[in-house]
């Protein structure tokens, strides 16, 4: 069963369909951060010697004199996932080390709450972290995204929102779990791990859920009337997968909502009539082309360009051998034998590493074909990664213009099927 609009109705629209809101829903920031002294660490740890004799949170209170403000957080008797201190409030949570300088990890971690997203906006919801971490004596290094959800909220006919809607998915994703309460369908999740799609009924999980009340006024609705459903279309990314979409820094992702929009909606999920049929004989759904062209109200944003970068060196590979071969050399073997050799050298590690390959029992034909076969795969993966900065580059994205060096030095290197 296909969603189509009746034949009386305009192909130009699609009755009933009304979009209400888009935007960023949820934003998770990784922040490297330098401090300036301990002195915020003394009193955070001090705080939280009250919240454990107290067991229960305690307030901490932040002024931030230039914009006149003064936050109010609760500080956990506990850290989580490693950090040290957490304390947050409704718009903001914050987890942090103990760590003067960012080490293998982000220091600082950041959620900024939906609410604040929506009241705020993410420039004044930056802004208000920016402006906190310099009163408490932090400079910012460097500020990434960890995860970010975008969203857009519709109104649709109620007869449209069945199990039947799925028929004409056509996902790159390979997960899709269907939510049915009393036989009617509540929502669907397309995908999951660094990238995931949801569609569900806002309405419903706001009455029985979240209790987010304050969306009707996002919306500009009173309520949603009995024969509609206020259905949210929502792509949740995280740090991988922005990357992978060419964004680094929350510059590059805020400034380049548009075209991440794009890629979830286009590249990655859409619904179409004659799904299973190549794509020329396929064509979007008329709701469908409306989520596609009404996020943050930009019409046909040019999609990101999706693609693994490729950055293993001989350097990063030297040291894992390096590494490996001084693990072999210091082992002794399971009957209790003395190590392979006594005195360490670099004569002596060669002939460990030659050990390493007579035990690992492989021929030199077999290793042979193994480098030939990493070497192409290797190849491969830099070709397309070079591809898909070419691209982004054609299409005023952010762009790896180290990767692109060599065939722009060489022009004549350049036969990537797309626009110049």
């Amino acid at each position: 069963m296909t969603i189509s609009p009746p034949a009386k109705v305009s192909p130009s629209t699609l009755a009933g369909v009304r979009v209400l809101t888009s935007g960023v829903d949820s934003l998770n920031l990784a922040l490297d951060v330098k401090w300036k002294d301990d002195f915020l660490f003394e009193i955070l740890e001090v705080a939280k010697g009250i919240a454990l004799k107290a067991f229960e949170p305690v307030p901490i209170t932040i002024r931030i004199p230039k914009r006149d403000e003064e936050l109010l957080f609760n500080l956990a008797p506990h850290g989580t996932k490693g950090y040290k201190w957490l304390f947050s409030n409704n718009e903001f949570a914050f987890r942090m080390y103990d760590s003067l300088k960012p080490k293998s990890r982000p220091n600082v971690m950041v959620e900024i709450r939906s609410e604040t997203l929506w009241r705020r906006g993410i420039r004044e919801a930056l802004d208000i972290i920016t402006e906190a971490l310099k009163v408490w004596g932090a400079t910012i290094l460097r500020m990434k995204t960890s995860r970010i959800d975008l969203c857009l909220d519709m109104l649709i006919p109620a007869h449209l929102w069945t199990e039947n809607i799925f028929d004409n998915m056509v996902a790159r994703a390979r997960n899709v779990a269907k939510y049915i309460k009393n036989d009617d369908l509540t929502g669907v999740q397309i995908g999951k791990g660094k990238l995931t799609g949801r569609l569900y009924d806002k309405a419903l999980e706001i009455e029985t859920s979240s209790h987010k009340t304050w969306m009707y006024n996002v919306w500009g609705i009173k309520e949603v009337e009995e024969h509609e459903r206020a259905i949210r279309i929502e792509f949740q990314l995280l740090r991988e997968s922005v990357k992978e979409l060419g964004f680094d820094t929350i510059e590059e992702t805020i400034g380049n909502l548009d075209a991440i929009w794009a890629y979830c909606s286009q590249d990655w999920l859409k619904f179409q009539t004659n799904p299973g049929k190549h794509h020329t004989q396929r064509k979007t759904l008329l709701w469908w082309e409306q989520v596609q062209n009404s996020f943050l109200g930009i019409q046909e944003p040019n999609s990101a360009i999706r693609s693994k970068a490729v950055r293993t060196t001989q350097l990063q590979l030297a040291s894992q051998i390096v590494g490996l071969t001084t693990s072999l050399a210091a082992t002794k073997d399971e009957f209790g034998g003395e190590p392979l050799f006594s005195e360490i050298t670099y004569e002596s590690l060669g002939l460990v590493f030659q050990k390493a390959l007579r035990i690992s029992g492989k021929s030199e034909e077999v290793l042979r074909d193994a480098v030939n076969e990493k070497r192409a795969k290797n190849y491969r993966g830099k070709q397309k990664y070079q591809s898909a900065n070419w691209k982004r580059l054609n299409r005023g994205l952010p762009t790896d213009m180290v990767a692109l060096a060599p065939i722009l030095d060489d022009p004549y290197q350049l036969n990537f099927d797309d626009e110049s």
